[in-house]
């Protein structure tokens, strides 16, 4: 699965949401896994949002959808020569 990021224009239009919606959104969503704000703007995580919407937070289905989010992070202070070092 492909897990993007949108801007939160994007996601109001997405799920319908006005502005109390997304800033109730943001204070039950932890950052950086549902979003992050690299500069001024938030960027939303679409799959998780959408997954927590659907399902709630708290369900083994949402548990395994964040964990699977999670395996496609690469790992802090690894660059890929270091991987490939301690694949072979």
């Amino acid at each position: 699965m492909v897990f993007r990021f949108v801007e939160t224009r994007t996601l109001r239009q997405y799920f319908e949401l006005g502005k109390f919606g997304e800033t109730k959104l943001r204070c039950q969503l932890s950052r950086p896994l549902y979003w992050i704000q690299p500069d001024r703007k938030v960027l939303w995580n679409l799959e998780l949002v959408r997954d927590y919407l659907l399902h709630g937070g708290d369900t083994p289905e949402h548990q395994r959808l964040i964990e699977e989010y999670l395996a496609t992070l690469e790992p802090i202070g690894r660059n890929p020569s270091q991987r490939k070092a301690v694949a072979t």
